[in-house]
């Protein structure tokens, strides 16, 4: 900067010099040239009348030693002309030689006009001349044009001295100039330096920084006005910022997923919970289309009708990607400060109800075969029952039946309840808390007696394999022992006659692992997903004719749930089945 505006300060005053220089060289010229033009009248105005008073001829001695001294006097070149344009006597040259002159412009000037004159290069003298030419009239009739000329030589002089002397000064005053030039332009530079040095760490974020400049001037007006301009930034952005904060954490805190879209669609603001919905980033998508975040016409839909209609809507929409999840889709139309009847955007608010839904499903589902359950065994009891108040079984054999079948109904309806009520009890939160650490080891021996015995008349045979050093699990006995024997019970049902069912029980890492394999009917692997859902059956058929109720297994899998566990099912059809549990380890 501090060279540019040298070299502009040089530059125009250069140009200076130079304009001054041609006017004054115009100046001195012009009045060079009027002088010696006015002494050339005047000396042909003396000759001519001087020839035109005493009425004598030019070739006379007597005018021809007045040229002469003239001419030496003055420096002039004295030339006399003949009417038809030769030359009758010259002081600088032989009139012989030279040329006609009737067509010099000096004298066609002088004949037409009474007076001519004329700045050109004489070939006689090889010089620049100025020529003045005036006709003289004896008698009435012109005989004679007297021309007189002078070189203009001491104009070259002059005008060569001018240029030195300009340039000269120019170059005295350049240097000065340039000495205080830098020092003032340092100072302006020193100054403008500085706020751009501030204006430089405002734009890296640094709004607090001012400047002081000693200078009274317009700088020194311009760094006041820049520290004021920067504490009122710094004090807006600091209010900005905080604003910012706020929001981002109230958005972030948000658990329902919340995107924003402008007139034409195209994502505003997206918060953390929408991003883990749709599995991206918001600096990826910011900008783009709301298509672009789902790709899900009814949703685009949706906000389309808010945007035409200004009004919000609500709709239930089913997103299946990246993962599938039913949406509640609430609009909110965003409103322009200005303006507030115009609409320049939707706030999009969504709530994550695929829980909800499946919940209610599970309910639904949950009544309908409760409901199922309950009916069938109650409508065999009160067939019954009606048949034997009637009367017409006379038949002791045929009434005992009856009697058996309503008390087997009734079992079946007292296992049913009772395992309603066992699931219900194991949900509740209360049940998570009545746990104790302790090794299965005793837990396990004691259900293995048990269920042995249960086998044996089914003729199965129950094997174990459990380590010593099982690890201390932090379990309710009761619930523990429910869920072995619900496993070893299933095994049994659909192990045929002359099977076997190998229970075992180690430690792996910090887990107890529980394994429960027999060598049943097996479980076909299209059934193995929904083997844990609520009154679930492979085969509803042998199902009823075992005995189950369908809630064994549901039962199992959420007294492993309560005790942080894990549970899966590994098995072929006509092979067997391996139920495998694995529970934390406690150290307590």
């Amino acid at each position: 900067m501090k060279r540019k505006i040298m070299s502009a300060f040089i530059a125009i005053m250069l140009l200076s010099v130079l304009i001054i220089g041609l006017l004054s060289i115009n100046l001195v010229t012009q009045n060079y040239t009027a002088d010696l033009e006015s002494r050339l009248v005047t000396n042909a105005g003396l000759l001519v009348s001087f020839l035109e008073t005493q009425r004598i001829t030019p070739d006379e001695e007597a005018f021809i030693a007045i040229i002469e001294d003239l001419a030496r006097s003055e420096n002039i070149r004295v030339t006399i002309v003949s009417h038809d344009g030769g030359v009758v006597y010259d002081t600088h040259a032989d009139e012989q030689l030279m040329e006609n002159h009737e067509n010099r412009p000096e004298i066609v000037k002088a004949l037409e006009n009474g007076y001519g004159k004329e700045i050109r290069y004489s070939t006689t003298v090889n010089q620049d001349m100025m020529y003045v030419a005036v006709p003289a009239f004896v008698m009435g009739d012109m005989t004679h044009i007297i021309r007189l000329s002078m070189d203009l030589s001491e104009i070259t002089a002059l005008t060569r001295n001018i240029v030195w002397y300009i340039a000269l000064s120019a170059l005295t005053g350049l240097v000065i100039a340039m000495v205080l030039g830098f020092s003032l332009i340092d100072r302006m530079v020193i100054g403008i330096k500085d706020i751009v040095r501030m204006t430089q760490r405002m734009t890296d974020g640094h709004y607090d920084s001012h400047i002081y400049l000693t200078s009274n001037d317009e700088l020194s007006e311009l760094a006041d006005h820049f520290n004021l301009m920067a504490d009122r930034l710094n004090s807006t952005i600091k209010q900005l910022s905080q604003s910012n904060a706020r929001f981002t954490a109230l958005l972030a805190s948000l658990r329902n997923p919340i995107v924003a879209v402008d007139r034409d669609k195209h994502i505003t603001l997206m918060n953390s919970a929408a991003e883990k919905l749709f599995n991206l980033n918001a600096a990826e998508v910011m900008g783009k289309h709301i298509l672009e975040l789902a790709r899900h016409t009814e949703l685009d839909d949706v906000i389309q009708e808010a945007l035409e209609a200004q009004s919000e809507r609500e709709i239930e929409v089913t997103l299946r990607d990246p993962v599938e999840k039913t949406l509640r889709i609430m609009t909110s139309r965003i409103y322009e400060n200005e303006d507030p009847g115009k609409t320049t955007g939707l706030v999009v608010f969504m709530d994550d109800v695929t829980e909800i839904r499946k919940l209610e499903k599970i309910r639904s589902d949950f009544v309908t075969n409760v409901t199922h359950e309950l009916k069938t065994p109650l409508t065999s009891i009160s067939g019954f029952v009606e048949t034997l108040k009637s009367g017409d079984i006379e038949d002791e054999n045929t009434r005992q039946r009856f009697l058996d079948i309503i008390e087997i109904e009734t079992e079946r309806l007292t296992r049913l309840i009772d395992d309603i009520l066992t699931l219900s009890e194991i949900e509740n939160i209360k049940i998570k808390d009545q746990k104790r650490s302790m090794s299965p080891n005793d837990l396990l021996l004691e259900v293995i007696s048990i269920m042995k015995t249960i086998g044996k008349t089914k003729e199965i045979t129950i094997r174990h394999q459990i380590s010593e050093d099982l690890p201390l699990v932090k379990l309710n006995e009761d619930r523990f022992k429910q869920m072995v024997i619900n496993l070893v019970d299933n095994a049994i049902k659909y192990t045929p006659s002359g099977g076997s069912i190998t229970i075992s029980a180690k430690q792996e890492k910090n887990n107890f692992v529980l394994s429960v394999k027999d060598t049943g009917i097996g479980i076909p692997r299209k059934d193995i997903p929904r083997l844990f859902e609520r009154f679930y059956r492979v085969d509803k058929g042998r199902s009823k004719k075992v005995g189950g109720t369908g809630l064994g297994l549901a039962i199992v899998k959420h007294i492993v749930l309560s005790m942080s566990g894990t549970i899966r099912v590994e098995s072929q059809v006509g092979t067997g089945t391996e139920f495998i549990v694995s529970i934390p380890a406690t150290k307590d």
